[in-house]
């Protein structure tokens, strides 16, 4: 992905083909999605060059905004059927670093103390420094601005801000997700989820998988599959202890963090990689200080069906895991299991009969 600046015309250029023009006060509207990948820095260069540009004509720094909806039943700007308006531009005192402007409407947190309680070392973990916190009527709303690492990707961006409004209006935080559940447990506060039992999308582990070992990679990659492979994803939290209640189900009990430095997100990630097929869309993995050591926290959001079902390179054949078989593994409740061999021969049947054109009667479709 390329943002560059055409002086010529004074408009963005994606390398893709898109563009845009610059409106009166020279901000350039892109949605999201559009540039995903792109890192900050690259905006941070693309706005330098454009700020040279365009600086005879108008004495308004150019911009650049992000549009995107809002997800998650998040409200900003007003009601889950408005968009969301991100705001990502240079710092007047210093042109090194992005800013990023946001608004949260109905929060919860009314005072400068209170947000600091509640976001400051969310901030401080993730590198990010806020410029601005105010306050503002009638939808108790708060309007942020904060410095972001230049690393980050817009993709990442929006999932701080998705977390970030998450947090703000905890009233609305359905612990019952797993996008609610991640959101505290990445946000440092796991303590929140205790007393919620493992489901059909929750997990937890008192301690590492010990993927030194391929039967634990084996266990690993399958777990992150049977969410993918369910309707509504699925999280997965290494450092939490769970026990059973008097009617049998696995209850979280304790944050058990794991030793500092012993989860290694690259090398859970490369596992999924060499083992998961397809690759699980939108996959975020979390090391989260807690105390003295770490927890990690796996989100797999809902997947498309399309590109569904997920398989496992491998299947557990005696004592040994075999490279020679590959696992569809579901979820039934918090138990694992995998697809018989009767449901993947239908599945393959009506994968072929669609692509032929063939109807549920069994004639040809016209």
């Amino acid at each position: 992905m390329r943002i560059t600046f055409n002086r010529s015309g004074n408009f963005l250029e994606l390398s893709d083909g898109w563009s845009t023009t610059a409106n009166r006060a020279n901000e350039f509207d892109i949605p999201r999605d559009r540039v995903s990948e792109a890192t900050l820095q690259q905006i941070r260069d693309f706005l330098r060059d454009a700020r040279k540009g365009l600086e005879k004509e108008n004495d308004a720094p150019p911009s650049f905004i992000l549009v995107a909806p809002a997800t998650d039943g998040i409200r900003v700007y007003g009601g889950d059927d408005q968009v969301r308006y991100e705001l990502l531009e240079l710092l007047d005192e210093d042109e090194d670093r992005i800013s990023l402007t946001l608004s949260v409407d109905y929060a919860l947190v009314k005072t400068r103390e209170n947000f600091e309680e509640r976001l400051t070392d969310y901030f401080t973990r993730r590198g990010v420094d806020a410029l601005l916190v105010r306050f503002c009527g009638p939808a108790e709303s708060i309007e942020l601005r904060v410095a972001l690492p230049l690393n980050w990707t817009v993709l990442q961006c929006a999932a701080f801000s998705d977390t970030l409004a998450m947090l703000l209006q905890s009233d609305r935080l359905n612990l019952k997700t797993p996008s609610g559940a991640y959101a505290l447990v990445s946000a440092g506060a796991p303590v929140m989820v205790l007393g919620e039992a493992e489901s059909e999308w929750l997990e937890v582990k008192r301690e590492n998988y010990g993927i030194a070992v391929e039967s634990q990679k084996y266990e690993f990659a399958c777990d992150v599959a049977s969410f993918a492979n369910s309707d509504q994803g699925g999280l997965i939290v290494i450092g939490i202890s769970s026990a059973k209640d008097d009617s049998g189900n696995d209850v979280l009990t304790r944050v058990t963090p794991c030793k500092r430095g012993s989860l290694n997100i690259q090398r859970y990630m490369q596992i999924l990689q060499d083992r998961v097929i397809p690759a699980v869309e939108g996959l975020r993995i979390d090391v989260v200080p807690i105390g003295a050591g770490d927890i990690m926290a796996i989100y797999v959001p809902p997947q498309p069906e399309e590109i569904k079902p997920f398989i496992v390179k491998g299947a557990v054949i005696g004592p040994k895991v075999s490279g020679s078989f590959l696992s569809i593994p579901h979820r039934r409740g918090s138990d694992k299991w995998a697809m018989s061999p009767e449901a993947v021969h239908s599945m393959l049947v009506a994968a072929r009969a669609v692509l032929r054109g063939v109807g549920a009667g069994g004639t040809p479709e016209m």
